[in-house]
């Protein structure tokens, strides 16, 4: 799914509230912040017969991959997430992290099989979260009924996932496009981490699907800039290259897409780019 699954905001919830609640909030508050480094220093604090430990790890994994492209993050949640042993919500989810997982490295059927266990699970339960979670799961599932209503729920209302759950609905009206309601939740996901840079990208994909040409390519850049220090070489920088190319049509960045270090990654890039 493009855009991943992780990077979002906890809506409504101030700063020092969030890190002074319970341990699964503080390393998800991290993991949002891409303070990847304290999440997992949070983590190693954790008790280790707390049976919601390794699902926070993986997803700890799987949010830095989504930024900094480092493929071994991925093989690293898998690893995590296949030995996690929990119930309830926190094995739907698991379940939920390895779909996305299996789907990002091409192992489709993988995916769809995890999808389909996770979403079992969420009907089940019934809850706030859980109704929100299957909403995504019914919305990629033709034969499903779409309960957007309870994805719009869990997005403001949910009190550790309503990141998550912002981030898939936000890409799902993209999906729909609805690119104006999309980039109303990349404007309030930007007002409580203004300089996150996933979103910033993601709300440059909106700006230019709404014909808002300079605002798109002045964040594209930026964000080329940002990457090229932060993660050079990575997914997230190439879509920054790749989407100034196709709108400027300049051949400066044109000249960058036929590297051999983009050739080495392409086959990471997202669809449509």
């Amino acid at each position: 799914m493009a855009g991943g699954l992780k990077i979002l905001i906890i809506l409504g919830i101030g700063v020092q509230a969030v890190f002074a609640g319970e341990p699964e909030s503080i390393v998800l508050e991290n993991i949002y912040r891409t303070n990847y480094s304290r999440a997992f220093s949070e983590l190693s604090s954790m008790a280790k017969d707390d049976s919601i430990k390794c699902v926070l790890k993986g997803i700890a994994y799987v949010s830095r991959f989504d930024d900094l492209g480092d493929t071994l993050d991925l093989d690293s949640a898998l690893t995590v997430l296949k030995d996690c042993k929990t119930g309830g919500f926190w094995d739907a989810l698991r379940r939920y992290e390895i779909s996305f997982v299996n789907a990002t490295l091409g192992n489709t059927l993988k995916s769809v099989l995890e999808a389909r266990n996770a979403a079992l699970i969420f009907e089940k339960l019934g809850d706030l979260d859980s109704k929100a979670f299957y909403a995504v799961y019914a919305h990629y599932n033709p034969i499903a009924q779409s309960k957007m209503e309870d994805l719009k729920n869990g997005f403001e209302n949910s009190s550790l996932f309503s990141p998550i759950l912002g981030n898939a609905y936000m890409w799902i009206l993209y999906d729909k496009k609805k690119y104006a309601e999309a980039l109303e939740i990349a404007n309030a996901l930007l007002k409580r981490y203004p300089k996150h840079p996933i979103i910033l990208q993601n709300r440059a994909d909106m700006l230019f699907k709404l014909g808002r040409v300079q605002e798109a390519v002045s964040i594209y850049k930026e964000s080329e800039a940002l990457y090229a220090k932060r993660a050079p070489n990575s997914i997230r920088y190439w879509c920054a290259v790749a989407n100034l190319a196709k709108i400027t049509g300049a051949d400066f960045w044109k000249e960058k897409l036929n590297s051999v270090e983009y050739k080495r990654i392409m086959h990471w890039m997202p669809e449509g780019i």
